[in-house]
């Protein structure tokens, strides 16, 4: 099977860069465990309940807080849709009632952590970055330099942004050259 490979694995140069003798910031890129996406109409929720139990993820969950059941992450995007990373093939949950949509070449996973990671963010996104605001386990969709993302918090100082592929290698310099002056540690690709 064919694995697929990170659009900015040639660009990664692993190192220290900007403010001299600091680094608040690490970026790097991991790869997706498989990324799908599950979609209805009317009776959505019923349609996918078999699917999400399967998961062991009991209903559709809410717009904000992202749901983990061991290697599963379910992020509701839409009021009839669903992304998961983990699931595996989904494929056999198709009806004419729930559409299943393999998304694993689409995304890509860019890694933000240190203690300026929210000020950078909160640089680049017109979000509220603070700790209270966007607490581990929720997330946010929102644009990034015009182009539209899910930032999922992942612990205090962490951060997964989940980017279209054709985008990943202009958004990864575009968090770059901002993280500059924080100085940023730039982390090999997983």
């Amino acid at each position: 099977m064919v694995e697929p490979r990170s659009p900015i694995a040639g660009i990664l140069e692993p190192g220290v860069f900007g403010a001299a003798g600091t680094s608040g910031v690490a970026l790097g890129n991991r790869r997706l465990n498989g990324l799908c996406q599950i979609a209805g109409w009317d009776g959505f929720a019923a349609a996918a309940d078999p699917a999400l139990r399967g998961l062991g993820l009991d209903g559709l969950g809410d717009f904000r807080n992202a749901r983990s059941v061991e290697a599963v992450t379910a992020w509701r995007i839409a009021p009839d849709k669903l992304w998961l990373e983990g699931a595996g093939d989904l494929g056999a949950h198709a009806s004419e009632a729930l559409m299943v949509l393999d998304l694993g070449h689409t995304r890509t996973v860019l890694t933000l952590a240190g203690p300026d990671a929210r000020d950078l963010l909160s640089a680049l996104i017109s979000v509220d970055t603070r700790a209270s605001a966007l607490p581990p386990g929720e997330f946010v969709q929102c644009g990034l330099h015009h182009v539209g993302v899910l930032i999922h918090c992942t612990g205090p100082q962490t951060f997964d942004i989940l980017v279209p592929g054709s985008w990943a290698e202009s958004l990864w310099d575009l968090i770059l050259q901002a993280a500059l002056p924080f100085g940023v540690t730039v982390t090999e690709a997983e």
